[in-house]
């Protein structure tokens, strides 16, 4: 078991700027599969997550932040999330642990997160 990591393109990205948009329309998931979504704000340093749980839950981050969980062999693995600026989208299918950390000691970053149902079941499993 393991993410599906997607590289994402922007839907409208100006030229002379690093102003970007993308408009949530052109995510590739099935949007009758959403059930939630929620901003998730992680400060300098911080970690989400730590934990598994039945619900498919998709990413998108802007900012310094990691993706870690444990493969079915229980070995630790990292991604980068929004790498060099590149919007990735990150699928992480039900029960995989998993955790997100915010590497930056300055910055904030900014979890754009989808879910097929509400959290519950949650079972904590330190990962980061």
């Amino acid at each position: 078991m393991h993410p599906k990591i997607t590289p994402l393109n922007f839907t409208y990205k100006k030229d002379d700027s690093d102003v970007w948009v993308l408009n949530t329309d052109d995510i590739p998931i099935d949007k009758s599969l959403i059930k939630d979504q929620q901003f998730v704000h992680l400060a300098p340093l911080s970690v989400g997550g730590n934990h598994k749980h039945p619900r498919i839950e998709w990413f998108v981050a802007v900012g310094d932040l990691e993706f870690i969980w444990f493969d079915v062999n229980g070995e630790k693995k990292s991604t980068e999330m929004n790498p060099n600026g590149e919007l990735l989208l990150i699928e992480v299918p039900p029960y995989l642990p998993h955790a997100v950390r915010n590497i930056s000691e300055t910055r904030i970053g900014i979890l754009f997160e989808f879910a097929d149902g509400k959290m519950k079941h949650v079972e904590k499993v330190p990962v980061a």
